[in-house]
């Protein structure tokens, strides 16, 4: 594969990840019905993660509840981690 990717979603928990290899790391939390919280600091610890590997970060929502716990529902919840988007993309490599 040209990108190899991993989606950490839902996130339902901290993760210590080995992204050799890796280009690009998604992170969600989860929504629907019965959806539980994310906790910021986890996926802060990916993003970090990501940046001490040189790993493309996207952080494509906070899900069902906001960052502070609260359920308001995925479209009210937003997509923003520390007060900005993460829509980093990864660089194709060639095989």
């Amino acid at each position: 594969a040209h990108v190899r990717f991993l989606s950490c979603e839902p996130l339902l928990g901290p993760l210590r990840l080995d992204l050799r290899g890796v280009h690009w790391v998604i992170v969600g939390g989860e929504s629907g019905h019965g959806a539980r919280p994310m906790r910021a600091d986890w996926a802060r610890g990916i993003r970090r993660q990501c940046l001490e590997q040189d790993v493309a970060f996207f952080f494509k929502q906070w899900g069902a509840h906001n960052e502070r716990g609260i359920r308001v529902g995925k479209s009210r919840s937003g997509r923003e981690l520390d007060g900005r988007t993460w829509d980093e993309m990864p660089v194709a490599q060639r095989a």
